[in-house]
C-alpha cells in the first residue's frame, strides 16, 4: 500500500539527535520534586540519583534497555468496547480528541465569551458523542466546581455522560487517587480497569528539565494500574527551550525518554504515548504560540523522529488556533495544523474545538473541526494498487472519448469518496436556493439539530451512583 507520509529528518540526522539525546540525559540529566519512593524505584532501576539536589542522570545503556520495555501497541479502553481505540490505528492515519483544560467557553448562540460550566462540559460532552472523528475527550475546566477538587467533578461528569475514551488531567497530587477510582468505577473494578483502560492520565515536564510532586504521582500510580501514560513535554521555543526549533525539539524528547524510562521503572511493559506538544514564541509580545509555522514544524519533527527511532505512540495537536475567536484566522490557522501533524504521521491529533492557544473552546468549531479531521484522514489515507483501484477492465472496454459516469465500477465505488456535511459544494444559483447561508450559519444549524437528539452514552444508573459518591469522598478528603 501506498501512504502520503513526509520526513523532515532523513537517518543519518535522527542517528546524530538520538546520540545527542543521550549523552544530554546521561550528563545534564533532569530534576525531581522530593520524593523518596520513586528515587528508590529508579535507583534500583540503576539510574543515578542524588537524592540531595533531586538530580538524576540517565546512563546509556540503562535509559535504552527501559524504553526498549515501553510496548509500541496498545489498547486505550472504553466502556464499551466499540469505542476501543488499538494504538497505533490499525487503518494507518491517527485518533482525534477534544481540547483539554480550557477555561473559556465560546457560545455558540450568540458568540460571547464567559467561563466553563459544568453543563458546559456535559453538553460539550454528549456533542462529542455524536462527532465520529473525534475518538476521545479529555475535560475541560469547570470554574464552577470547588478548586480542589475541579479535576474529580469534571472526570465524573464526562464519565456519566459518554462511553469513549476519556484523557485525565489532574489538577494536584492528591486528586489522582480518586480519579483513578472514578476510572476504575467506570471499568467495572480495579482490575478491570488494568485490562480495559477507559482512562488514561497525562504527565508533563516541568519544562527545561524538572518534574513535580503531582506528575511524580501520575507516573508512579498510573504505571502501577496499568493506565497508559501520555507523557508530555510542552517546552517554547525561546522561552523555556532555545529559541532554534532542533533545540526545541531535542529538549522534548529528551524529557518524554526520561517519563518513558521512569515510567519502565515502575512497572515494565506500562504503556506510554509520547506527547511533544511545541509551542513557539512570539518574540514581539511573549506570548505562546500552538499555529505558527515554528511549532507546526518542530511538533511534527519532534513526532516523526520519536516514532522511527523509538517505536512510540505519538500524541500532539492536531488541530487549534492562535486566534482567540473563530474567524478566518482560526480556519487557515487548523487547516494548516491538522494536514500537516496528519502527513508527519501523529498516531493523535489533539485539540478539537479550541481557540487561543487552548483556552476557550467553541462548540460550533468543533463541529467544524469534525469535518476538517475527517477530510486530513482521506487526504493521507494509504492507496492500494490492484486492478480494481485501477479500474483496469473498465478502462479497456470503454471507447475513446466515452465516460465513465455509467459504469459498474463507478456504481459500485462512487460512494468510497468524502462527503462532508456542512461543506458546501453547491453551485452559486443551489447554494442560493438553500438560502446563501455561510458555513458558520451551517453549523449553528447542524449545532441545533444535534442538541435535540437524545445521549445513547450515558452511564446506568447504578454507575451515575457509584461515581456520586466517589465524588463526595473526594470532596470530603481533599475540601476538609
Amino acid at each position: 500500500m501506498l501512504g502520503s507520509k513526509f520526513f523532515y529528518l532523513t537517518g543519518e540526522q535522527c542517528k546524530l539527535l538520538k546520540e545527542k539525546i543521550l549523552l544530554f540525559l546521561e550528563s545534564t540529566g533532569v530534576k525531581l520534586d522530593p520524593h523518596p519512593e520513586f528515587f528508590q524505584i529508579l535507583k534500583q532501576a540503576r539510574l543515578k540519583v542524588d537524592e540531595s539536589t533531586g538530580m538524576v542522570f540517565f546512563p546509556r545503556q540503562a535509559v535504552l534497555d527501559l524504553v526498549g520495555q515501553a510496548p509500541n501497541a496498545f489498547t486505550l479502553g472504553a466502556r464499551i468496547p466499540e469505542n476501543a481505540l488499538p494504538l497505533p490505528r490499525p487503518d494507518g492515519t491517527f485518533y482525534a480528541r477534544a481540547c483539554t483544560g480550557a477555561h473559556g467557553w465560546i457560545d455558540p448562540e450568540d458568540g460571547a465569551y464567559r467561563k466553563v460550566t459544568l453543563a458546559d462540559l456535559k453538553g460539550w460532552t454528549q456533542l462529542i458523542n455524536q462527532l465520529n472523528e473525534i475518538s476521545f475527550l479529555p475535560f475541560l475546566f469547570p470554574n464552577d466546581a470547588p478548586v480542589q477538587t475541579a479535576d474529580v467533578h469534571a472526570l465524573a461528569t464526562v464519565l456519566k455522560n459518554t462511553s469513549k475514551h476519556v484523557w485525565v488531567q489532574p489538577y494536584t497530587a492528591a486528586s489522582v487517587e480518586h480519579l483513578i477510582g472514578l476510572g476504575a468505577a467506570a471499568a467495572g473494578g480495579r482490575k478491570h480497569l488494568m485490562n480495559n483502560p477507559v482512562i488514561s492520565m497525562i504527565a508533563c515536564s516541568l519544562t527545561p528539565r524538572a518534574f513535580k510532586h503531582m506528575d511524580l504521582e501520575i507516573m508512579l500510580q498510573s504505571a502501577r494500574a496499568g493506565l497508559p501514560v501520555h507523557a508530555c513535554s510542552l517546552p517554547g521555543a525561546g522561552g523555556t527551550a532555545p529559541v532554534t526549533m532542533p533545540g526545541t525539539v531535542l529538549l522534548a524528547a529528551a524529557e518524554i525518554l526520561a517519563m518513558t524510562a521512569m515510567i519502565q521503572a515502575v512497572n515494565p511493559g506500562a504503556p506510554v504515548v509520547a506527547c511533544p506538544i511545541i509551542f513557539s514564541t512570539d518574540m514581539r509580545t511573549g506570548r505562546s504560540l500552538q499555529s505558527s509555522v515554528e511549532a507546526m514544524r518542530g511538533a511534527s519533527m519532534a513526532v516523526q523522529f520519536i516514532r522511527r527511532e523509538f517505536n512510540l505512540p505519538t500524541h500532539n495537536y492536531g488541530s487549534g488556533a492562535d486566534s482567540p475567536v473563530v474567524d478566518e484566522q482560526a480556519s487557515a490557522e487548523r487547516a494548516m495544523l491538522t494536514t500537516w501533524m496528519a502527513a508527519g504521521g501523529s498516531d493523535i491529533l489533539g485539540g478539537a474545538g479550541q481557540l487561543e492557544v487552548a483556552t476557550a473552546v467553541s462548540p460550533l468549531q468543533l463541529i467544524v473541526d469534525n469535518e476538517i479531521l475527517a477530510m486530513a484522514r482521506r487526504l493521507i489515507a494509504p492507496f492500494r494498487l490492484d486492478d480494481e483501484e485501477f479500474g483496469w477492465e473498465t478502462l479497456g472496454s470503454t471507447r475513446p472519448g466515452q465516460h465513465f459516469m455509467t459504469s459498474e465500477h463507478t456504481l459500485k465505488h462512487c460512494r468510497e469518496g468524502f462527503m462532508p456535511v456542512n461543506f458546501s459544494r453547491l453551485t452559486r444559483d443551489g447554494w442560493e436556493r438553500a438560502g446563501s447561508m455561510s458555513l458558520m450559519e451551517r453549523v449553528r444549524q447542524t449545532f441545533l439539530e444535534m442538541q435535540k437528539k437524545d445521549n445513547l452514552q450515558c452511564a446506568s444508573d447504578d454507575l451515575v451512583a457509584e461515581i456520586d459518591s466517589l465524588v463526595q469522598d473526594a470532596d470530603r478528603s481533599l475540601l476538609g
